[in-house]
């Protein structure tokens, strides 16, 4: 059952990424990147990575995904056309890709990873109480930065919409 799991998520993810690099609709290609994306989340699940799981499905699936439609949106709205992508050095690409994939395998191959049962629960608590007292500035830089491109952006795209 567990290798079904496996092959779905697998066939999930390279599906969206598949539509990724063949499709010209970029509003079709975000959402595939959303298809990969929780294919991953899905893999890091399998991998018992749940806090890598429950982070890939809120910033990148959620977030980052959402604020590429909304990009594509308001771009959409301020030139009145379809936004469409166009593939270029397609070849080129592939081969740095293939090259790219074949390094990495021997690489992981080559490697000897230890695992170690760490109590999970234990985990992400420590890494939340790591958050809020070590690294707690840190943490409310981040969040202020975000803030800041985000207001920085709804501004910048009120102003191109006002032109």
């Amino acid at each position: 059952m567990i290798i079904f799991i496996q092959i779905s998520l697998l066939l999930a993810t390279l599906l969206g990424v598949g539509i990724i690099i063949f499709t010209k609709n970029i509003v079709h290609a975000a959402y595939a990147l959303c298809l990969a994306l929780i294919g991953i989340a899905g893999i890091y699940v399998i991998l018992m990575s749940d806090l890598l799981a429950v982070v890939q499905i809120m910033l990148y699936a959620g977030g980052v995904v959402i604020l590429l439609a909304f990009g594509v949106m308001m771009t959409n709205r301020l030139r009145g056309d379809k936004v469409l992508s166009k593939s270029e050095n397609t070849v080129i690409g592939a081969i740095i890709s293939l090259g790219l994939f074949c390094l990495l395998a021997y690489l992981i191959s080559g490697s000897t990873f230890s695992t170690s049962e760490v109590e999970k629960q234990d985990q992400i608590r420590q890494i939340g109480i790591s958050f809020l007292t070590e690294h707690a500035v840190a943490f409310e830089l981040v969040a202020f930065i975000l803030l800041v491109a985000l207001v920085g952006a709804g501004y910048l795209a009120k102003t191109a919409g006002d032109e």
